[in-house]
């Protein structure tokens, strides 16, 4: 199906229509929850529901919603003032020199006229446009009505991506929807249709990461919500699970479980959330391996297939050392200026010989770490660069987490794990160039890790009060936001 948007002048009218769609759905959104930010939130989140597919340049369909959410909240509100929060100013300057790297390594790598300026674009655009989500979505409030819809915003997403990919896995869609064929000399080829990877139309890795941010986050507005929105949740949560399961992802599987158990935990409620959690998901798991798999009995049925399945998965593919080893080495081959933003994969191809091969067996992608990939990219400046904001985007979640564990407020100890989750997956997967992925987090980090002094709230937590707060142009009184399913408290 991708193939049939390749023609530009079709391109450009699904983009088009896309943008008007996108405007008038978020505007609807904000009138129904008398809300202006609503809705851009909601589109922002709403990045992993149109495909990986480039417009432009490195513009690309899951770019557009975000960039439509974020537009209307800068039209919409002030321009955000600089926190004097030491950690907010640390992580701004971290960014401002990972830019300042990647725009170096576009001069020096860029080859011609155009190719320069495509990878300048490149290197300048996705780090502003995600601070700019970041410092618009910390100074919408109040606070907690902020926080709330951008959880129940992914929850939502995410639910409908399980939807989407179980489907596709039962039922095969038009042009293989929803599914990635799984890779030759892998555990899964030949086996099941495929891996799920729902509406992004990429690497199942990048739904994983979709779940890693979601499935908690999930998690917890089920333990949080009242009478039977905590069961809908619930179920919500497990299909995303059985989902997840059928990406065998390794790391992400592994990643949203613990964080899932670890949010249960917290709230004392292991026993019977667990319990009706875990015997949905297998349920799921059974009726979708038994209609998309080949599993025979021998290999104890279902459940016992998808075992021998996620256990043939963690020796599959090409092995993160290596890949980690032969981004480390073309670091040092180019320390100033790396060998360009989306070039290590051309390198590997162009000079096998000396980056191929590596002690821990041949390496044949990009280097499936944050860290590492900035590296070969950027050179050593960038990597300490995104060292440095990898370490302060931690501390920002360990500072949620403790805010949440403090209040037994389980959405901010959520949101924390989530933010941390993802950057420990970032250390196995590249997930921050997609904006499926990437813009949820800058969601997150401005809704929940950002501190109060930016987002001009008071220290109890509630917004203080202003004259100038009166309702939009397109607004209207309705349901409040407090009565929305799950929401509650």
């Amino acid at each position: 199906m991708l193939d049939l948007l390749k023609p530009p002048a079709m391109l450009a009218v699904l983009a088009a229509a896309l943008v008007v769609g996108a405007v008038l759905v978020a505007r609807q959104i904000s009138r129904r929850l008398n809300w202006d930010p609503a809705g851009p939130i909601a589109l922002i989140a709403a990045a992993p529901l149109l495909p990986h597919v480039a417009v432009i340049a490195s513009l690309s369909f899951d770019d557009l919603l975000p960039l439509v959410g974020l537009g209307m909240l800068a039209w919409r509100l002030p321009v955000p003032r600089l926190s004097g929060d030491p950690l907010m100013r640390g992580l701004l300057v971290a960014v401002v020199v990972a830019i300042g790297a990647r725009v170096a390594s576009a001069l020096a790598n860029g080859g011609g006229l155009e190719g320069t300026i495509l990878m300048l674009g490149q290197a300048i655009a996705r780090p502003v446009v995600l601070l700019g989500m970041v410092a618009y979505v910390a100074v919408t409030r109040p606070m907690e009505r902020r926080q709330r819809l951008t959880m129940i915003a992914i929850a939502s997403i995410g639910t409908f991506e399980a939807v989407f990919g179980l489907i596709a896995f039962v039922v095969p869609l038009p042009w293989d929807l929803g599914l990635q064929a799984a890779r030759p000399m892998t555990s899964a080829y030949g086996v099941c249709r495929g891996l799920v990877n729902g509406t992004l139309g990429l690497s199942a890795n990048h739904l994983g990461a979709v779940f890693v941010l979601a499935l908690p986050l999930t998690v917890a507005l089920a333990v949080r919500g009242p009478g039977w929105a905590r069961w809908g949740w619930l179920l919500a949560a497990s299909a995303q699970a059985a989902a997840l399961a059928l990406t065998f992802t390794r790391s992400s599987i592994l990643i949203a479980g613990v964080l899932a158990v670890t949010l249960l935990i917290f709230q004392r409620r292991v026993v019977l959330m667990a319990a009706a959690m875990a015997v949905t998901t297998t349920l799921l798991l059974v009726v979708s391996l038994s209609a998309g798999c080949a599993v025979s009995s021998s290999s104890g049925g279902p459940v016992g297939g998808f075992v021998g399945l996620a256990g043939g998965r963690i020796t599959d593919g090409n092995d993160r050392l290596a890949l980690w080893y032969a981004a480390a080495h073309i670091m040092v081959d180019h320390p100033l200026f790396g060998v360009g933003l989306d070039q290590m994969a051309v390198i590997l191809k162009e000079d096998p010989a000396r980056y191929r091969p590596t002690p821990f067996g041949p390496a044949g992608n990009s280097a499936h770490n944050t860290i590492l990939l900035a590296g070969a990219e950027t050179g050593i400046v960038g990597a300490l660069a995104i060292l440095a904001i990898n370490v302060g985007l931690a501390l920002l979640a360990l500072r949620c987490v403790w805010r949440g564990w403090r209040r037994r407020d389980v959405l901010p100890a959520a949101a924390g794990l989530v933010i941390g989750g993802y950057l420990v997956q970032g250390m196995f997967n590249n997930l921050f160039s997609i904006p499926g992925t990437s813009s949820i987090l800058a969601l997150l980090v401005g809704a929940f890790a950002v501190s109060q002094v930016v987002s001009g709230e008071a220290k109890g937590g509630s917004s203080p009060p202003t004259g100038d707060e009166q309702p939009s142009p397109y607004t209207r009184p309705a349901v409040d936001t407090n009565d929305m399913a799950g929401a509650g408290g």
